[in-house]
């Protein structure tokens, strides 16, 4: 009972309609440049965490250039789609990638110049968040522009293929420099990866918002995420996925407490803590690639499954008594944790009624990633008084309490 679900991910018809996105060019060469920028964007992340290391901060303070980064997000969900519709998308991430490009230029600078400060880190995060909440809405639009409705669903799959992509190049380069160089040539590599996106945005046929909010909708406008909140907060299967989502968020931003167990627990140094990164992100892509090969319609039991997974594995990694086992746990983490995302994903956005669907997916964002701001500060925390296995092995145990609680909001979907 349990392999035929598995098999029947892997006919050819299942194949077909998860890879049918990439016959269109134009998604072809933004996926390219998508991989490279994201390649980029995760090598910048190894640094900033390992610098937060050198320059004697805690796990308070990873928590905290966590937050300062997902702090927009979790802020402007529901409202930032306002943005996106009144411009083009072109023009919005033109803008995203530029304003990220210049952050990612300050941050090199600072470090080879010997001047960064925490401070400084955090408020550089804090505004590259700010680009980061406009773009991640924008950059899903663009695709639905360039794709079309009816190859969503397998330029969704494909997405979550090509983050995962980059989270295993972008860690595996970021590994490497730590060793053998500066963490600020992780800033410059991040800064050239963002240029073939510009230049395929460049090469974009502008494409029109699918519409605007006239003046006289503004009052409607404004209590619309009410509506959308009223919604998720009544519905039981959407109200137990997002509260899942937010312990998913929390096992996924491994950048908070695995940099403090090589550090402390192993007495390792950047390059292990970049190789472990990479095996994180191995582990994700064949769970991207489950995702994608499964029913267009995600099934609540499916959920449920991956968020029990997800619970096991977490533990499993926080009690590795050795770096080897802390490899094969953290790639087991990486694999639960994307294919419980992009199923959950799909199961929210699909149980919404289409005339709001937008706003509850900004929602959400503010569950996925935008809780690491909460999540990411207890965790630190939680690993400064105690002990950093201590506190990942709290997620874990955490995300089986909230799986307990949440078995009979699940169920009750159709």
């Amino acid at each position: 009972m349990f392999w035929e679900p598995l098999r029947a991910r892997f006919t050819r018809e299942a194949l077909t309609r998860s890879f049918v996105a990439l016959r269109i060019r134009d998604y072809r060469r933004w996926s390219i440049a998508q991989l490279l920028s994201g390649a980029g964007a995760a090598a910048s992340q190894i640094a900033i965490a390992w610098l937060v290391i050198e320059l004697g901060g805690d796990g308070i303070a990873l928590g905290a250039v966590t937050a300062c980064m997902m702090l927009p997000t979790l802020l402007l969900g529901p409202f930032i789609g306002i943005l996106v519709d009144r411009h083009t998308r072109r023009a919005v991430l033109l803008v995203t990638a530029v304003a990220q490009m210049l952050i990612a230029g300050v941050l090199a600078a600072l470090t080879f110049g010997g001047a960064l400060e925490l401070w400084m880190l955090m408020a550089l995060s804090l505004a590259h968040g700010v680009a980061f909440a406009a773009d991640n809405p924008a950059r899903q639009l663009l695709v639905m522009d360039i794709v079309g409705r009816e190859r969503m669903t397998s330029a969704v799959s494909m997405n979550e293929v090509i983050i995962n992509g980059a989270r295993v190049i972008g860690p595996a380069i970021a590994g490497v420099l730590l060793v053998v160089s500066d963490a600020g040539w992780c800033f410059v590599v991040n800064v050239l990866m963002f240029v073939p996106s510009i230049f395929v945005l460049l090469s974009l046929r502008p494409v029109a918002p699918a519409g605007r909010t006239e003046p006289a909708d503004s009052t409607a406008a404004a209590a619309r995420p009410i509506g959308a909140w009223r919604f998720a907060m009544h519905t039981p299967a959407i109200r137990a996925t997002l509260l899942l989502a937010v312990c998913a968020s929390a096992c996924y931003n491994i950048a908070v407490v695995v940099p403090l167990i090589v550090a402390d627990v192993f007495h390792a140094d950047g390059g292990t803590y970049g190789a472990l990164a990479v095996a994180f992100g191995l582990g994700a892509l064949p769970g991207a690639f489950f995702s994608a090969t499964g029913p267009t319609m995600p099934r609540s039991a499916e959920v449920r499954a991956m968020a029990v997974a997800m619970a096991a594995a977490v533990l499993l990694s926080a009690g590795a008594p050795t770096l080897p086992l802390l490899f094969v746990g953290l790639a087991a983490v990486g694999m639960v944790v994307m294919w419980f995302i992009a199923r959950a994903n799909a199961f929210v956005m699909l149980s919404t009624p289409t005339a709001i669907r937008g706003r509850v997916m900004g929602i959400w964002a503010m569950a996925l990633p935008g809780s690491t701001v909460v999540t990411g500060l207890l965790i630190g925390g939680l690993a400064d008084l105690t002990d950093p296995r201590i506190a990942y092995g709290a997620v874990g145990l955490v995300t089986a309490l909230v799986v307990t609680l949440s078995w009979r909001g699940l169920r009750s979907a159709r």
